[in-house]
């Protein structure tokens, strides 16, 4: 099976510290950055010009999320000295906070927007993975089940499920409206910084400090594959919306393509630091990668040759 193109782009500069999170719109025109400068970015991508500082931050960006048409994003924040963190919720062409979720005891590492069912999910440094009502910003539920820090929460397409991952090495799939565990995958040697479901709902992601992917039936429970070839922890992971292709990301400082009825690695590209976050827009045109060094690269998805 011939491989997906990757096409680089000039890389997006404009943070001054690490840049923790990123996400595309479902177009790949633009996209949303968090860092540690404790500023959110939003970019026209095909310009390579930031649009848009949202502004209001108090302690470090470490996730974010982005609505399809990008009007509307969501933010995690908090630092280890403190207490608390905070979700926040953004209008995005006014470039200020609509409302603040409070709850969690400790930083927010991890959001997930679901705009279409007006939800929020959040995992947190307190074990906890939360689920807002968007309009509201009242906490429906707390899901309880992970010992350790959640780092990674995700939706399932059709908003069902809610699969999260954490310190304590396993990923959990969840009833998003009930709030039930359904599921607890297997563990991984270390610690889990990145889960993404497939966009049919049947497989799931993970990628741990242990340098390695693996990819979960999510009916079955069972470990399908393990993917190795990094050489740093696997900070970020995402499906091409075929369902056959995954992309990865390290502070190995890579960029790896998946095919995964084999498992080989298809393509490895490099990024100057250590890259910490990655987005794939939802027509799987462009991904985005946000790295230590400050930066976002960008690269367009061909298809195959």
């Amino acid at each position: 099976m011939s491989a997906p193109r990757l096409q680089a782009r000039e890389p997006l500069l404009g943070h001054t510290r690490r840049v923790s999170s990123v996400a595309l719109t479902a177009d790949g025109a633009h996209a949303l950055s968090g860092s540690l400068d404790r500023a959110l970015r939003f970019w026209n991508v095909a310009e390579g010009a930031c649009r848009q500082v949202l502004a209001g931050e108090t302690s470090d960006v470490n996730a974010v999320a982005l609505s399809p048409d990008g009007r509307l994003a969501v933010s995690g924040s908090g630092e280890m000295t403190l207490k608390s963190g905070l979700v926040r919720v953004w209008d995005v062409p006014a470039g200020k906070p609509l409302r603040e979720l409070a709850g969690h005891e400790g930083e927010v590492s991890a959001v997930a927007l679901d705009a279409p069912r007006g939800r929020v999910v959040s995992g947190g440094a307190d074990d906890a993975v939360r689920v807002w009502e968007l309009e509201s910003g009242c906490c429906l539920r707390v899901l309880k089940g992970h010992d350790g820090w959640v780092r990674a929460v995700a939706l399932t397409a059709d908003g069902t499920r809610v699969v999260s991952g954490g310190m304590d090495g396993t990923v959990r799939v969840w009833d998003a409206s009930g709030g039930s565990l359904l599921r607890t995958l297997g563990a991984h040697a270390d610690k889990i910084y990145a889960v993404a479901p497939s966009p049919d709902g049947r497989w799931a992601l993970s990628g741990a400090k242990s340098h390695e992917l693996r990819l979960w039936d999510l009916s079955s429970g069972e470990c399908a594959r393990v993917l190795e070839g990094h050489e740093g922890v696997v900070r970020g992971v995402a499906f091409l919306p075929d369902g056959r292709w995954a992309l990865s990301v390290s502070e190995d400082k890579t960029v790896r393509l998946w095919e995964l009825e084999t498992g080989r690695c298809a393509a490895t590209e490099t990024t100057s630091g250590a890259a910490l976050c990655l987005s794939v827009s939802a027509d799987g045109r462009r991904i985005a990668v946000g790295t230590y060094d400050r930066k976002i690269f960008v690269w367009d998805v061909g298809r195959p040759a």
